[in-house]
């Protein structure tokens, strides 16, 4: 009874021992799986960390290249704005540059108008005071030496002051015009009829003076007698205006002391050759 026991006893233990042994085997094929498993699943977290180290490489090499894209875009837009700025100032310069020319070419505008104005108001001013100035009429000239000089002042101030804008030619006219009697008649004559066919022609009245002084200036002549015989004309020129004479055309007596010289006044036609 004992060995039936016993040997039952004892083919329990080996069925559990088998049962044991099976088991062990399961559990060594499943740890063996489960390596298995834990190998792949290592080979796959080393991949997902190279994956993962690459993302992040790319990552970082795209966050590098967007900021360095952001620096150029911002050097870019200081670049721009600079050479904008520089415009903006070129374009200020250019404009004040602009506005001074034209402040400048208005004062220079204005200071033209002044300067005009002000010749004009001298020139209304001279033509005013020449207006009410009182200038002596020049004395009738007739061919004597030593009043050549006296007669060409009293010319010369009143074309001055009254004839000032008047052409030379016509200057010259209204001087022949004091100009009378004798030598001096035909002399005015020819002289008008040289200017009248332009024969003659100055540009100055001081030349056409310089011609009056070298025909009739002093050339050794007797004073005294010139001074006695203009005398006589004046006297004779005084009475006409006070009607105190009568006009007698007649040939005056000459004493032969006298030397014959022609003094003719033609508005009288009293003296004669």
């Amino acid at each position: 009874m004992e060995g039936k026991i016993r040997k039952k006893f004892e083919e329990e233990i080996e069925e559990k021992e088998k049962e044991i042994k099976k088991k062990e085997k399961e559990i060594a094929k499943r740890v063996k799986k489960m390596v298995e498993l834990e190998s792949k699943i290592r080979e796959k977290e080393i991949k997902i960390e190279k994956k993962e180290k690459e993302i992040s490489m790319k990552e970082e090499e795209r966050e590098k290249r967007e900021k360095i894209g952001l620096e150029e875009e911002k050097r870019k837009k200081e670049e721009a704005e600079r050479v904008e700025r520089e415009r903006k100032k070129l374009e200020e310069e250019e404009k004040t540059k602009e506005e001074k020319r034209k402040k400048e070419e208005e004062k220079k505008m204005l200071d033209e108008i002044m300067r005009e104005q002000q010749r004009k108001m001298k020139e209304m001013m001279a033509q005013i005071e020449a207006m009410t100035k009182e200038v002596k009429t020049p004395t009738m000239f007739f061919g004597v030496s030593w009043k050549v000089e006296s007669f060409v002042k009293e010319c010369r101030e009143y074309v001055e002051i009254r004839m000032k804008e008047k052409t030379v030619e016509d200057q010259i006219l209204w001087v022949l015009t004091c100009m009378d009697g004798g030598m001096v008649e035909k002399w005015k004559e020819m002289m008008k009829d040289d200017l009248k066919e332009d024969l003659r022609e100055y540009v100055t009245l001081e030349e056409f003076f310089g011609e009056i002084r070298k025909e009739f200036g002093r050339k050794g002549k007797d004073k005294k007698m010139e001074e006695d015989i203009e005398k006589g004309m004046d006297g004779f020129w005084n009475a006409v205006k006070k009607k105190e004479v009568e006009v007698i055309k007649k040939k005056p007596k000459v004493e032969a002391t006298t030397p014959r010289i022609s003094v003719v006044g033609r508005r009288s036609g009293f003296w004669k050759r």
